[in-house]
């Protein structure tokens, strides 16, 4: 049977964890619980057997580290529950137990039990699902962009397997009591792919490219508005000031690699960026078009002893048949997405691992509302009456997804209940009446043949708007042509998802303040803009989920967006595949791989 790293109810740990709340993981019973002989921070050469044998003179004594630093993270929030021992993240905190402690859990092991270090060397031959569209992290919306670039480019501040907020390329930062500068202390000694190292310049060069409006940039947001004064104060220190408090900067610097620390030697002569140069464990090395990528290993890497591959070659494979079959045939070793309808035929194959999270996102239908008749309220919700939702999950994605109505989903800690929309065909005609369609009308459903989800959920969508008087076509072109349809505006309803959502300003700011690049719909309401600019002004979680709560109601009963389910992420790979974890993020982090070549 497939492994399955993190199982359901190992996804409420972590998402948990965004709530700084530690929830223990519980291994066999420790009759210490809670205490350390010693506590060690993990670097980045390290695996749990060569702490034990370094602690407690045994590498069979690892199980009593995790033992122990799960007991731990149950009363102290500085730990995190270990959820693989396979699995320990750079600067988390390790609980060394007594020597009498690791004895007994030596003698329950009978040292059966052991952990491989990870071996150095060869290349992850890697399908995705889509081609990239363009490697400008300032000028990309796709998915499958910032896939590549969370191996390349990296961040002041990231969010580890547990989702929780950890410095990065910032090794601590500080905000001002008028609440406006944040300022940022630096790691010393990270080198660009070039060999150059990064200083407080790159940062500002970086975010000053970000936040320019002739940039055009739809994350320019997890920096500031234009108005934001990036400020090098020493080589090492940078101070971000913004015209109104941000309480939740840190986080924000973590969302995405658009807000990732660029040299400004990525510039070409055109003055954009093909190929930018990082300080990510990988460089770009050789690019085809847009069917194959090479990283190879960053040489100077910070993290010294990572990443242990080689390099990672990454070839897009939009089938789902063809990608599988590639994974079963030996052509690739992981892939980056499988078919839902497969999904128990690849579990149940022991050539296979098949590694599964409840995404942090949402699939929803994206309403024009500079079109009539949909910048009617009324309109709206009447198609959002008419779904349902339990049907379209089970179509779309063969029910390994939970309906929603709003955009978070029940695992997130920002999950809201107000769920107004029951299908209820006469209340959704009753609307089309009031909005002086009686008769219904027509429109176009725009999925992309890209992701199947989406066209099999259009074709469920044509039958039940049918039956409150509103005739469907449906157009599904390639994705490149998708992207340009809906950065257009021409559409009536696109189909689609938001992915690799986090903190709750993710889910609400970009795609709906009405100044924003990625309000696709023509969404405009004065009390969303002025609360969601709220929400971000401070940093404390209740008073924050008040704020959201609110904002989640405004939306929902507008509907530019009509919800329809949160999707499960799967991974599958080769059982020699070691060291991956499937993220509810999505983020795919090559640099903790290895390949076991004895396998």
């Amino acid at each position: 049977m497939a492994k399955k790293y993190l199982n359901l109810f190992i996804v409420a740990l972590i998402l948990a964890s965004l709530l700084l709340t530690s929830v223990p993981v519980v291994g066999r019973a420790q009759e210490t619980e809670g205490e350390c002989a010693d506590v060690y921070t993990v670097q980045a050469d390290d695996w749990l057997s060569k702490v034990a044998d370094r602690f407690l003179g045994n590498v069979l004594a690892y199980p009593a580290i995790v033992d122990a630093t799960n007991a731990a993270a149950s009363v102290d929030d500085s730990f995190a529950a270990i959820l693989d021992a396979n699995l320990i993240d750079v600067g988390q905190k390790l609980c060394i137990p007594p020597a009498e402690v690791a004895q007994a859990s030596l003698g329950e092991t009978s040292g059966q039990v052991t952990v491989d270090p990870p071996q150095p060397g060869g290349t992850l031959r890697a399908a995705f699902q889509n081609e990239w569209a363009g490697l400008d992290p300032h000028t990309v919306s796709s998915y499958s962009s910032y896939q590549i670039l969370n191996n390349v480019l990296e961040t002041l501040t990231a969010y580890d397997d547990n989702l929780n907020l950890i410095p990065w390329l910032a090794e601590s930062w500080e905000q001002s009591e008028d609440g406006l500068t944040w300022t940022f202390k630096l790691r010393e000694g990270v080198m660009f792919h070039n060999g150059r190292e990064m200083t407080a310049e790159d940062v500002k060069w970086s975010f000053e490219r970000l936040i320019d409006p002739e940039t055009g940039a739809g994350n320019a947001a997890n920096v500031g508005p234009p108005e934001t004064v990036i400020e090098v104060i020493d080589d090492y220190t940078v101070a971000i000031t913004h015209p109104e408090p941000v309480g939740i900067l840190p986080q924000t610097l973590g969302f995405n690699k658009a807000s990732g620390i660029i040299a400004s030697e990525s510039l070409n002569d055109q003055g954009i960026i093909t190929q930018p140069i990082g300080t990510g464990p990988f460089k770009i090395a050789e690019v085809e078009g847009t069917t194959r990528i090479l990283l190879q290993k960053h040489e100077d890497y910070w993290q010294n002893g990572l990443p242990y591959l080689d390099a990672v070659e990454i070839t897009p494979i939009p089938d789902d048949t063809v990608r599988e079959a590639a994974l079963l045939g030996g052509e690739v070793d992981w892939v980056l997405s499988i078919a839902p309808q497969n999904f128990e035929k690849l579990e149940a194959d022991d050539s296979v691992v098949v590694s599964t999270v409840p995404q942090l996102s949402y699939d929803y239908i994206g309403l024009n509302l500079e079109r009539e008749p949909f910048n009617d309220q009324r309109v709206r919700q009447a198609i959002a009456y008419a779904l349902d939702r339990e049907q379209l999950a089970e179509a779309g994605y063969f029910g390994l997804a939970v309906p929603v109505q709003g955009p978070t989903g029940p695992g997130s800690p920002w999950y809201f209940e107000y769920s107004p929309y029951s299908r209820d065909v006469e209340k959704a005609k009753e609307l089309l009446a009031e909005a002086g369609y009686p008769e219904g009308f027509q429109m176009e459903l725009l999925p992309t043949v890209q992701y199947g989800e989406t066209v099999r959920a259009a074709q469920v969508l044509q039958q039940q708007l049918a039956e409150v008087g509103i005739e469907t076509s449906i157009n599904a072109p390639e994705w490149s042509e998708w992207l340009e349809l809906e950065g257009g505006g021409n559409y009536d309803a696109y189909i689609c998802n938001w992915n690799a959502l986090i903190d709750a300003d993710q889910y609400y700011y970009l795609q709906h303040k009405s100044d924003q690049v990625f309000n696709f719909t023509g969404y405009d309401n004065p009390e969303f803009d002025e609360l969601v600019t709220e929400a971000r002004s401070t940093s404390d979680f209740d008073e924050r989920y008040q704020i959201y709560q609110e904002l989640n109601q405004i939306l929902v009963d507008d509907a530019p967006y009509v919800y329809m389910y949160n999707k499960l992420e799967m991974r599958a790979y080769a059982p020699y595949v070691k060291g991956f974890v499937t993220r509810p993020d999505q983020a795919n982090n090559f640099w903790t791989v290895w390949l076991d070549q004895e396998e």
